[in-house]
């Protein structure tokens, strides 16, 4: 389910040539909890984040929610197989999304073939995120789940910021805007978990709780080799001036 959920909500890249659907698409802006795509509807539109975060999520016919991804600007959300969203997708903070019809996007990839072939390229992307994602977080323990989720919103603060140093020390400070429940019910644990987790981080020295929002990562080395990733996702997506 989750991997199968994650091709529909697809990265992009600064040389994706069809994000020019988006440049005089319209916008919308969204408040906290604001939901952009309902599960069930009709999947007519697709999005691209200009800033903000949302998280893509499903809910069980037990109520149980699970968390697909949390996701940026320059992430690309909407696309699927079928006639209907099967996903919903929900603002964590203030956020604005530029909007495009399906059909608009389909005819865009149809009429010009190196604009297919960097949409083929994408999802070849993807996939391997699936993989990445079942990779990083299967068969680890809460706390190392917790130090993936680090380093998960380190390596997009560094794509979005076009950061080529790795040891930058601006990504270091991890933003955290999203509540605890949105974490556990991403990662797979309770919230109660979540929280021990992230005092155990800093009883060890890995990380410090500056605020509420934000946590610092004091020993890089030792958080990944706790999470036993260099980081969440893989060096491929990094360009050819972002080599970690």
């Amino acid at each position: 389910m989750r991997g199968h959920a994650l091709a529909m909500i697809l990265t992009l890249g600064s040389h994706d040539l069809f994000l020019d659907i988006f440049d005089a698409a319209p916008v919308l802006d969204l408040h906290p909890g604001e939901v952009l795509i309902h599960a069930g509807t009709k999947a007519d539109q697709v999005f691209n984040i200009l800033n903000g975060m949302v998280m893509a999520h499903r809910t069980g016919s037990d109520g149980r929610r699970q968390i697909l991804s949390f996701l940026v600007r320059n992430n690309f959300v909407g696309l699927t197989s079928t006639d209907d969203y099967f996903f919903t997708v929900e603002a964590v903070v203030e956020t604005r999304v530029a909007i495009c019809s399906r059909s608009a996007l389909m005819e865009r990839l149809n009429n010009d073939p190196a604009a297919e072939r960097t949409y083929l390229n994408m999802l070849h992307r993807v996939l391997e995120d699936a993989y990445d994602l079942v990779y990083s977080l299967g068969q680890r323990t809460a706390i190392e789940r917790l130090a993936v989720f680090l380093l998960y919103l380190r390596y997009w603060h560094r794509i979005c910021e076009n950061i080529v140093d790795d040891q930058d020390a601006h990504l270091n400070r991890v933003t955290l805007p999203m509540k605890r429940e949105d974490i556990a019910d991403f990662l797979g644990l309770k919230k109660e978990t979540v929280s021990r987790g992230f005092r155990q981080l800093e009883e060890r020295a890995l990380i410090h709780r500056d605020e509420h929002s934000h946590v610092s990562i004091l020993n890089l080395p030792a958080l990944r080799e706790l999470a036993g990733i260099r980081d969440f996702a893989s060096p491929r997506h990094l360009s050819a001036n972002l080599q970690p």
